[in-house]
């Protein structure tokens, strides 16, 4: 890239750190209210929460239907769900299918560790 170009870029992406490191100083000081409210989205869905505690960056929709022994295209919902939500985002698109991942704001709020505790709770 030549100059300018490459101080334009330098500089749009030093903006955008900045935002994202106002947006999580905001979603840790309002941890308990956006838990909750997350709390309130995965109600009482069992597939919504298995298909989210499998995304892990690795497994594909394929994988994750065939370990969690459901159809695909239900599969597809909960994670088109999930991504509305803002807590899931396409990693990578490969030939053996989609791959996704959880973004920041699913590990600032420790949401994987309250599932897990409802979902096993359920269960007993």
């Amino acid at each position: 890239m030549s100059g300018p170009v490459q101080k334009d870029v330098r500089e749009i992406k030093w903006r955008v750190d900045g935002i994202e490191r106002s947006v999580d100083l905001l979603v840790r000081a309002n941890r308990k209210e956006i838990q909750s409210d997350l709390m309130r989205f995965f109600g009482h869905s069992r597939d919504r929460i298995k298909v989210f505690l499998e995304i892990d960056g690795v497994k594909t929709v394929a994988a994750i239907s065939r370990k969690l022994k459901m159809k695909k295209p239900n599969v597809s919902v909960r994670i088109t769900e999930l991504k509305d939500e803002g807590l899931v985002r396409i990693r990578s698109i490969r030939r053996s299918g989609y791959i996704y991942e959880k973004t920041e704001k699913v590990l600032i709020l420790d949401i994987d560790r309250k599932l897990r505790k409802a979902l096993s709770s359920r269960r007993s």
